[in-house]
């Protein structure tokens, strides 16, 4: 039986209120933990790099310029499909749902959302494999986006047979600061999952009754908050290969998230489908390392 309920303003204004609210709850984890830029048209530069020199030793009567040229590269962000969902709202009470930001079916939604924002700041597809831009993924590279640029497997630390260390953590903090990123400023994220959570709260547990390099509020809270100076954000959707979780590590600062579109929320009849309301909610975004020396990778076995 077809749902001939007409969409009005008010309807799409209370889909779009619940959206927003709900996004605050149930959206992107890692979003605020990097930099955001306004997109337009097919490509955008994300970064303009410029490699360093070492200087020369001149000849005290040569009477020719010094030419020591710093190489450059461009790095791109691209106008791409969008991440979406949406449904038919065929029975009064999900109609009703739909502009409840307290209600399961915006959650859902929302949550699905904040999921692929998630995917494309890590640089993984939908089925979670390493993919094009994004933290762990290749950045399009030259002035016509001719070429690409993996993460260096220099700046990967090897998981060793192990969870997440201490010595891992070492480390990349030691990384960082010898790429002259500023540590005194610089709080590096690191995205973890569930395995890795627990490896820190053994940590906490192991040095409770010392000198507590980790406080005992990770105990009593289950949650990890900070530790040698990295931020961490507890997600489920890093890529695991056999038994090698992939955990990156960054620098805000360093990772450049390009928006063509921010979260947009729509309803209305579709004449097609016997006049039956439908919702959609959709962003279009792209992701990319502005430079492999804030970026880095840890291996943990689980």
């Amino acid at each position: 039986m077809a749902f001939d309920t007409r969409v009005e303003a008010s309807h799409q204004l209370g889909l779009s209120d619940a959206v927003s609210m709900a996004l605050q709850q149930f959206g992107s984890k890692l979003r605020q933990y990097v930099t955001e830029k306004p997109a337009s048209g097919e490509a955008i530069p994300a970064s303009d790099l410029i490699s360093p020199v070492n200087y020369q030793r001149g000849s005290g009567r040569r009477r020719s310029n010094i030419e020591n040229p710093a190489a450059r590269e461009r790095r791109w962000l691209e106008y791409k499909d969008p991440i979406e969902t949406g449904q038919y709202l065929d029975k009064e009470d999900v109609f009703r749902s739909a502009m409840n930001p307290t209600s399961e079916l915006i959650a859902t939604h929302t949550a699905a959302i904040g999921r692929g924002i998630d995917d494309i700041i890590l640089g993984l597809d939908i089925n979670g494999t390493v993919t094009d831009g994004g933290i762990l993924g290749r950045v399009m590279t030259g002035k016509r986006l001719s070429g690409s640029s993996v993460l260096p497997a220099a700046n990967t630390v090897v998981h060793g047979s192990a969870g997440l260390t201490l010595a891992k953590l070492r480390a990349v903090r030691k990384a960082l600061a010898l790429a002259e990123n500023d540590m005194d400023r610089a709080m590096p994220v690191m995205a973890i999952g569930a395995e890795q959570a627990d490896d820190l709260i053994g940590l906490a547990s192991a040095t409770a009754s010392s000198l507590n390099p980790f406080e005992l509020q990770q105990l009593e809270s289950g949650k990890i908050t900070q530790l040698m100076g990295f931020k961490f954000v507890e997600i489920q959707r890093l890529p695991l290969s056999g038994t090698t979780r992939t955990c990156p590590v960054w620098l805000p600062e360093m990772v450049m998230l390009g928006v063509w579109q921010d979260v947009v929320s729509g309803m209305w009849n579709d004449t097609a489908a016997r006049n039956t309301p439908y919702m959609n909610i959709d962003c279009y975004m792209d992701c990319a390392r502005k430079q492999d020396g804030g970026v880095f990778a840890i291996e943990c076995t689980e």
